[in-house]
């Protein structure tokens, strides 16, 4: 495997010597923009809805950028434009590109490319399409994309870091400050977990490196090649780099140069500055700092344009230091114009994408929706679960394995959350559509058959009613569920046959676990169908190994969708409820939902639900009977 050590560092070839200028300057501002998690959000478009989204995405972040650019350039401020990962995977638009030639004609290479950003950071879910498409998208870009904790058995394009120039404009008749040279040696760093999220893709082929131990190495190479500043990009929440990018007390206080002087953070789709971390110990909230750091953490799928100013100052020839900084997010809004370059070379992409997901596939006799996925199995769970199943059954033909019995997993996503009353899946009864089935399974991981037994299949359900609330029957206005898990966390095991009593504490949850009426004991044999992300303990659940892998999907989900549709059991495997509430005396809660919910209030009509009118976040709130 490639040590780390020889991973290419990227160089500005100004770089290379400090400018006469820079040495008689003592003071001078730097504006860092960032955008974050676009998820092939470019031009603001819901693929599965084939609807508009309250902004333009990319395309209106394009325009905030190159005001932005031109307000530092009135000031006579350096200006850099960074991208912190989790840009190629998203949408249905993201898995259509994916299967494009990449060239400088590609949609993403010359949006970026457009754009002219300095440096891109790599983001877990770059590498969900493997690892040869974000090289392929690297080789043409015309700035380094960085990688730095990414270990690869075969050199590639990514970069292990950067080190760029930051010349100011030039002073114009009235403004005699001269250029500043600054060197700005620029980092970026995955989740470790990513080695376990991606470890089909990277198996074999390179490793994820511990964050905290390259960070370091890292650092310390930019230092000796005489970066003056160095700025992070952590793929990574605020409580991660928290907990694992700064020094402990135990370590005390930093002796030498810091690792980083300034971070731009992503992965949780949150915002710094903003409420979203309010609270935190060692968190700026409201001037946007970790630790004392300046840190900007721009939202998702386009929502903000990042745009970090930094104040440095030095003395003779000693070293730069930041002396003071503004953080602020500029909102990514309907009112933003679309930028008409970027629109441009977005377009036939996005009309193509558009007909494409147009095309009837089959038809369905009910709405399928999933409104109520954390009060009631779904039937949309179960069309994706079924799917799983048949996949890994015919995989499984022939094998050892063929004669355990087979469940299947399904997640509650798109479900509300971060991304708000609009974020559900309704499928109108009628024709299915292509863009339906994208819908269902908006992810691109791999299907996978997976050996558990029935002390894993406890755990597995325990970590996923860890998402509700601790229910008090004195308490009639408690939530149902937590606000700080995301609901894709939730699975549903068709197949079984469980129920919860949320008034138990939380991981004793399960009132009853059985399977074909039988009580499921602990070493009981099973094969699961579900996803090699979910199978490495993505989302927070249970890790396990790779020899527990059965066997992986031979065929595209499209495919079993289609005989799925055509086939005389579609009826019983939508009305498949495998789980539900089992609590020692009815208690009142609260629940969030989406608007158009209204309309299926039948479909929970056991919980008595009343309608309690919309929050500040525009949700429908029911309460409920359980």
């Amino acid at each position: 495997m490639r040590d780390d050590h020889h991973q290419p560092i990227h160089t500005d070839p100004s770089a290379t010597g400090r400018s006469d200028s820079a040495q008689c300057q003592t003071s001078l501002e730097v504006r860092l923009l960032a955008t974050t998690d676009l998820h092939m959000q470019l031009l603001g478009h819901d693929y599965i809805r084939d609807e508009k989204l309250p902004h333009h995405g990319l395309a209106g972040l394009a325009t905030l950028i190159a005001q932005a650019r031109a307000q530092a350039q009135a000031r006579n401020m350096a200006c850099l434009l960074f991208d912190n990962g989790d840009l190629l995977q998203g949408a249905a638009l993201g898995t259509v590109c994916a299967a494009l030639p990449v060239d400088q004609a590609h949609p993403i290479v010359a949006s970026l490319n457009t754009l002219s950003y300095d440096a891109i950071g790599l983001g877990n879910h770059d590498l969900d399409h493997g690892l040869a498409y974000p090289q392929a998208i690297a080789q043409q870009l015309s700035c380094p994309v960085i990688a730095s904790n990414l270990s690869l058995t075969q050199p590639g394009a990514f970069a292990q870091a950067a080190l760029l120039t930051c010349n100011a404009p030039r002073p114009s008749s009235t403004n005699r400050t001269p250029a500043p040279g600054l060197r700005i040696g620029v980092l970026s760093l995955l989740p470790d977990k990513t080695s376990l999220w991606n470890r089909q893709t990277l198996k074999g082929r390179g490793t994820v490196l511990p964050a905290r131990a390259t960070l370091a190495n890292v650092s310390r190479s930019l230092r000796a090649q005489g970066a003056d500043v160095i700025v992070l990009l952590a793929h990574m929440g605020v409580e991660d780099i928290l907990h694992d990018m700064l020094p402990s007390q135990a370590e005390g206080a930093e002796n030498g140069p810091r690792d980083f002087d300034a971070i731009i953070a992503g992965h949780t789709h949150r915002r710094l500055p903003g409420r979203d971390h309010a609270g935190l110990c060692k968190v700026d909230e409201i001037g946007g700092a970790l630790a004392d750091r300046p840190a900007i953490m721009p939202g998702f799928d386009g929502s903000d344009l990042a745009v970090l100013d930094l104040s440095l100052a030095r003395t003779g020839d000693g070293p730069w230091q930041i002396t003071g900084h503004r953080s602020q997010l500029r909102q990514n809004t309907g009112t933003t114009a679309a930028h008409p370059a970027v629109t441009a070379a977005l377009k036939p992409v996005h009309d193509a994408t558009r007909t494409r997901f147009s095309h009837p596939v089959g038809h369905v006799d009910r709405d399928l929706h999933n409104f109520f996925s954390l009060i009631v199995p779904t039937n949309t769970c179960a069309l994706l679960a079924r799917a799983k199943y048949m996949l890994v059954r015919d995989a499984l033909t022939g094998t050892a394995d063929q004669a355990l019995p087979l469940l299947a997993a399904s997640s509650a996503h798109t479900a509300g959350g971060r991304a708000g009353p609009d974020n559900y899946l309704h499928i109108p009864k009628g024709p299915l559509l292509q863009r339906h089935l994208a819908g269902l399974n908006p992810f691109a991981n791999e299907i996978c058959g997976l050996r558990v037994t029935g002390a894993d299949l406890r755990a597995w359900l325990e970590h996923a009613a860890g998402i509700f609330h601790h229910l008090d029957h004195t308490n009639t206005t408690q939530p149902l569920y937590r606000a700080d898990r995301p609901a894709f966390d939730f699975d549903t095991i068709f197949g079984l046959d469980y129920s919860y009593d949320l008034t138990r504490r939380p991981g004793a949850r399960l009132a009853h676990l059985r399977y074909k009426g039988r009580d499921v004991p602990d070493t009981q044999r099973f094969i699961l169908a579900t996803t090699t992300f979910r199978a490495a303990g993505g989302g927070g659940g249970a890790q396990f190994p790779d020899n527990d892998i059965a066997c992986l999907a031979q065929k595209p989900l499209s495919e079993v969708f289609r005989v799925l549709l055509g086939g005389n059991d579609l009826r019983a495997v939508l009305t498949a409820r495998p789980w539900r509430f089992d609590l020692p005396q009815p208690m009142r809660t609260i629940v969030r939902t989406a608007p158009a919910a209204l309309n299926h209030l039948h479909d929970i009509a056991r919980f008595a639900p009343v309608e309690l009118g919309p929050d500040s976040e525009g949700f429908t709130r029911l309460q409920l009977t359980l």
